[in-house]
């Protein structure tokens, strides 16, 4: 594998990627029409509270990252495993690891674009303020959305055919914006064990992280509030790594 070719196959992902109308409405504009318009909603509610308006944006950052990184990496990759596009691609010669490598990249691009635009967008039309620590809220942003994406074609290997991986995937978004808040007070409805359970998921370590960037704070205390989040984001990295070496199909199963 080299890095030029990872990055061809990044290029010709990311032009099939925004060319398909399907994918634009099914993950941009839901993701965009989402993580803007549930902050910005909540600002005209709470306006005399930037603090709800941040807590809205991050929880509501977990689904657009999940949707967008997720969601987006399942569907695409069970869909040309089935088309056999992920077969023709190794037949030119190119290396496994940058024919998948390349597909993972331009999803993970395009989930951190969503989520910058997303987050810039939110801060100019609400009362948010911007991150005190941006440089940790954008590493951390990148970090999440590189993990979510390798879980996303971790779970490809459990999808039977490319017509049922929406279905299976899209619960995760709905668990991913449970345990960060994205739902409001419903979260403090949730027994104590299934909180704990929820606060191991990899949003939420970005989410835990992007509340200290954008409090009151020191560089030290960030970087001590962000060793548990790395750790865990560094274990579901390994786990999707695992999956994916020993158990990614690259053709659809023979019936």
């Amino acid at each position: 594998m080299t890095a030029r070719e990872t990055l061809a196959v990044a290029r010709l992902g990311g032009r099939i990627y925004w060319r398909d109308k399907q994918a634009l409405t099914a993950t941009v504009l839901t993701s965009l029409g989402l993580g803007i318009g549930m902050p910005v909603l909540m600002d005209r509610l709470r306006q005399d509270d930037p603090s709800v308006v941040v807590a809205q944006l991050l929880g509501i950052l977990a689904v657009v990252l999940t949707l967008s990184g997720f969601n987006q990496s399942a569907i695409s990759l069970t869909a040309r495993r089935d088309q056999l596009i992920l077969k023709r691609l190794r037949a030119t010669g190119l290396g496994d690891g940058a024919v998948l490598g390349g597909e993972l990249l331009n999803i993970m691009v395009q989930s951190m674009l969503i989520a910058l635009v997303t987050t810039v967008a939110v801060v100019n039309l609400t009362s948010a303020s911007v991150p005190r620590d941006p440089v940790l809220f954008a590493v951390f942003v990148v970090l999440g959305a590189a993990v979510i994406t390798l879980l996303g074609a971790a779970w490809t290997t459990v999808i039977p055919r490319a017509e049922v991986a929406a279905p299976m995937s899209i619960p995760f978004f709905m668990i991913a914006g449970l345990g960060a808040g994205a739902f409001g007070p419903m979260g403090q409805l949730l027994p104590g064990w299934l909180t704990t359970a929820l606060d191991l998921l990899p949003t939420a370590a970005v989410v835990k992280v992007g509340r200290a960037a954008f409090a009151d704070g020191t560089f030290a205390g960030d970087l001590q509030t962000a060793a548990v989040p790395l750790l865990i984001l560094s274990v579901w990295a390994a786990i999707a790594l695992l999956v994916i070496s020993r158990r990614f199909r690259w053709e659809p199963r023979r019936s």
